[in-house]
């Protein structure tokens, strides 16, 4: 008898234990989801081209094309040489056409706007035509040092001046200066009415109406390339080889190739499939980067 109370205890005490291991399973696993849910996102390899795009500066993604346009310093950049290009890739990293536009002086930030492509080119803006290839128009602004960047909206260009800290504009075929004393700007963003920017003060917003800026994220100072996942996240490159995913006043570093010696200078995005792509510059190379969250 006793034996028998024994082992019926003994029973109810370990079916008294199963619910409150199975429960702290339970904690675990939901521990580890908020875990996983939380971390932060990074960026995974997928390809990176023949060295092959001479001193590239900018890629830009266009969608409606399915194709990346790459331009390529082939030399200094403020070297006016005649000796710059544009290139075409397909978005698998091969190369579509090495010298799909030639001719030009250190060729840096793209835009899509109206049927051309518009180009900064030391001094100088040119409007390729998507068709042919070829140069159309030129825009040269009454002061210019050092053009960079550029972003389009759906009725202006925009353009950066690095060297004198401009902001320019072309809107119905005229150009004209919509911000001074810009330290450091280079990356642009079109964002309704206002423009996204990089600068020595970090990433900020200008209202183009108001004419005043707006911090938005101080962390990325000095930064180059600046594209848009959604209205409230961009990624944001730093010329000597750094990426960051940036979130409201959050930061996060995704890359880091200054050890290399790797360039990530005016970076491209494929917002749909959230792919990165970077022109590496002095490697002379494009790498392409899975965002994964």
């Amino acid at each position: 008898m006793k034996n028998t109370v024994f082992v019926l205890g003994l029973a109810l005490l370990i079916f008294a234990c199963q619910p409150a291991k199975k429960e702290s399973q339970e904690e675990e696993t939901q521990e580890k989801e908020v875990v996983e849910q939380s971390a932060d996102p990074k960026l995974v390899k997928l390809w990176e081209t023949d060295t092959v795009m001479t001193t590239c500066e900018s890629v830009l993604f266009d969608g409606e094309g399915s194709r990346l346009f790459v331009s390529n310093i082939n030399g200094k950049p403020l070297d006016k040489n005649g000796e710059g290009f544009i290139s075409i890739l397909n978005l698998d990293g091969s190369v579509q056409e090495l010298n799909w536009a030639t001719g030009l002086n250190a060729p840096k930030g793209m835009g899509i706007f109206d049927g051309h492509l518009y180009v900064t080119d030391i001094d100088r803006v040119v409007a390729i035509d998507l068709e042919t290839g070829e140069v159309v128009k030129e825009f040269t602004p009454e002061k210019a040092e050092f053009l960079n960047d550029i972003t389009t909206s759906a009725s202006a260009v925009y353009i950066s001046d690095m060297g004198l800290g401009l902001i320019h504009k072309i809107e119905n075929g005229e150009l004209s200066t919509v911000a001074e004393g810009v330290e450091s700007i280079n990356g642009l963003l079109s964002k309704g009415d206002h423009l996204m920017t990089l600068d020595a003060k970090g990433l900020r917003a200008y209202d183009l109406a108001e004419n005043k800026f707006e911090m938005v994220n101080d962390s990325v100072t000095g930064g180059d390339g600046l594209t848009m996942l959604n209205d409230e996240t961009y990624i944001a490159s730093r010329w000597q080889g750094e990426i960051y995913h940036v979130a409201g006043n959050k930061a996060t570093l995704l890359l880091d190739t200054k050890a290399e010696e790797s360039q990530t200078a005016d970076i491209g995005l494929d917002p749909d499939k959230m792919i990165v792509y970077v022109p590496t510059f002095f490697k002379n190379k494009v790498v392409a980067y899975q965002l994964e969250k």
